[in-house]
């Protein structure tokens, strides 16, 4: 009685750290539902990257790639984020690759400050295509500061991409400053224009997250890892009580 006891809280405890590396298995940062956000609410957030590469491609991919590598693998609610980088070539507007243009889902920045009222370019709302937002986009994937002078863009204030200076263009690439003052119309995404050799910071935005309504989901595949290694382990405790009795 008290062996088979014995060995039932192995295997819960087994259960326990198992479970509980699962939910640590990703490096990355883990990235918290922002304050006054309720279960069903959608949102997604911004990050300035660390660090720094040049503007010579015209493949928005190789941007998009740049910031998921950046982004580290940070997660939320146990999932890890896609990223889009807030650019423009001269195929793809950065509205739209960032997608959800005109929604009315607000942005925030990874350390959970509101940074966007929605995906618009209204001014009365703080759209993030407005020109205008509620702070300065100065935080980083772990919600850090980054020191940063200059992020390109390759766009105009609303997202669209400016002739000449997208992201891969001939010569020179549009950048914005994320330290400017908030109340300095657009500079943050379109400020002005340096050579496009040159390596300078970019912003991420995630895809669209939903505040979930309970306690999040294991993941399936390492639920069967979980539910093996234990039953594993109460079949070979339980033949060694056995064989001891």
């Amino acid at each position: 009685m008290f062996a088979s006891n014995r060995v039932r809280c192995l295997a819960y405890g087994i259960a326990i750290v198992v479970f509980g590396s699962l939910s640590t298995a990703h490096a990355g940062t883990v990235l918290a539902t922002p304050a006054g956000l309720n279960p069903g609410d959608q949102f997604r957030f911004l990050f300035l990257t660390s660090g720094t590469q040049a503007a010579t491609s015209t493949d928005i991919g190789d941007y998009n790639t740049f910031v998921n590598s950046q982004a580290s693998g940070a997660t939320y609610q146990g999932s890890v984020v896609s990223w889009n980088v807030v650019g423009s070539t001269a195929t793809v507007n950065a509205r739209d690759n960032v997608g959800g243009f005109g929604t009315n889902v607000p942005v925030y920045l990874t350390n959970g400050t509101i940074l966007a009222g929605d995906l618009t370019t209204s001014s009365s709302n703080k759209g993030l295509w407005s020109g205008t937002l509620f702070t300065a986009p100065t935080i980083g994937i772990g919600g850090n500061s980054v020191t940063s002078r200059f992020a390109y863009t390759g766009s105009n204030a609303d997202g669209t991409g400016l002739t000449d200076r997208q992201l891969g263009a001939a010569s020179f690439a549009q950048y914005g400053d994320p330290t400017v003052n908030i109340g300095t119309f657009g500079r943050y995404f379109s400020l002005n224009a340096l050579p496009n050799s040159i390596a300078l910071n970019f912003y991420g935005v995630s895809s669209e997250l939903t505040v979930p309504n309970g306690v999040p989901e294991i993941d399936p595949a390492g639920m069967g890892s979980v539910l093996a290694l234990v039953s594993g382990t109460l079949g070979l405790l339980e033949r060694r009580r056995l064989k001891a009795s």
